[in-house]
């Protein structure tokens, strides 16, 4: 009996003392498990972190942040996939606006600079103004209906435009002569005409304008508009010049309140023409100037370009591929005008 009590207690000492031992084992290795878990979440947190910020991001530069939503950036978007650079995971978009002041691009841009962006796309005149203004080494992808780059010292050629900068221009003067030629054909006895122009676009095309209704014969007044408020007021002093047309100077805020100017001239009865397509979507009667989307495109292939690797210097400045004249006969006919055949035959879009 008493082996046997001495065998039991010797087995329950010899347990106990095991079962402490990988305690006490246990408790020294804890901390070591715990600082490896923590070392495995730190890496992996700082892998994602660094793989998020290494991905090529582009700087968007706009007059105001809601162009981001419109349906002409799509086409920017899905150009940039089709070349595979997709949003989240191959490239980010950092998005900077002049919050509707043309006068707050130098600052827009600047933030963009600040920010070390791997490509800016200036979308407008002064959009590109402000960006070349802000950088000679992040490259530049402007769209600006507007300048000559070459005369404004973006770009030592077309073909080769050898800095940080290219893109998509156009500053054909004669698509205001066109402008003119549509409304001579439409208003009989066509002879005062009112041109609304916000300088912050700059005056190629009112000069070209100009010159082209001096030929054709036509009295042009202007009016400058400098901020969308400005529309409103522009609209009581056209009465005063009885103008019996209105033609929109491309600028970022002519194109986006197009809506508005829409509106006003139909008010005061007046048949009016500008580039932008959307300005005969919303109510006005004729729009004749490039087609956005294709546009749009084109500057998303330069962009992506870029990112893969090519110089700004050695993509030559595009012109817009196409052409887009879009008529509005149920303005037409609001202001008991018809539209000749002639120009209903040459209208990509007829909105009736």
């Amino acid at each position: 009996m008493l082996e046997e009590n001495c065998t039991r207690r010797f087995r329950e000492e010899h347990l106990s003392s095991r079962h402490r031992k990988g305690h006490d084992e246990m408790n020294s290795r804890i901390p070591g498990l715990l600082l490896a878990v923590v070392l495995m979440v730190v890496a992996g947190w700082a892998g994602s972190t660094w793989a998020q910020t290494n991905i090529p991001r582009v700087g968007m530069l706009f007059l105001k942040t809601e162009q981001v939503s419109r349906q002409w950036h799509t086409a920017f978007y899905r150009q940039l996939k089709s070349q595979g650079w997709t949003e989240g995971k191959n490239i980010a978009f950092v998005y900077a606006s002049a919050h509707d002041d043309p006068s707050r691009f130098a600052e827009a841009a600047a933030d963009l600079v600040r920010q070390r962006v791997d490509v800016i796309f200036a979308d407008s005149a002064p959009a590109v103004r402000a960006a070349y203004a802000a950088t000679r080494v992040i490259p530049i992808i402007g769209q600006d209906f507007t300048t000559d780059p070459v005369a404004a010292g973006y770009a030592e050629s077309v073909g080769r435009p050898g800095g940080n900068l290219t893109g998509v221009f156009l500053d054909a003067p004669e698509i205001s002569g066109k402008w003119v030629d549509l409304l001579k054909s439409i208003v009989p006895g066509l002879s005062r005409a009112v041109a609304v122009w916000d300088p912050s676009a700059g005056d190629t095309h009112l000069r070209a304008l100009q010159r082209a209704a001096s030929a054709g014969g036509l009295q042009l007044h202007v009016l400058e508009v400098r901020k969308p408020e400005d529309i409103d007021k522009a609209a009581s002093s056209t009465i005063a010049g009885r103008p019996q047309a209105v033609i929109v100077v491309p600028s970022p805020i002519m194109y986006l309140e197009s809506a508005r100017v829409a509106r006003l001239a139909m008010k005061q009865r007046l048949p009016a023409t500008s580039m932008a397509q959307q300005f005969a979507e919303q109510g006005g009667m004729l729009a004749y100037g490039p087609e956005q989307d294709s546009a749009y495109q084109r500057c998303a292939a330069l962009v992506g370009s870029i990112l893969g690797g090519a110089k700004p210097g050695d993509l030559p400045i595009e012109r817009p591929a196409k052409f887009a004249l879009v008529v509005n006969l149920k303005a037409a006919k609001a202001l008991n005008l018809k539209i000749p055949d002639s120009v209903l035959a040459r209208a990509d879009r007829v909105i009736r």
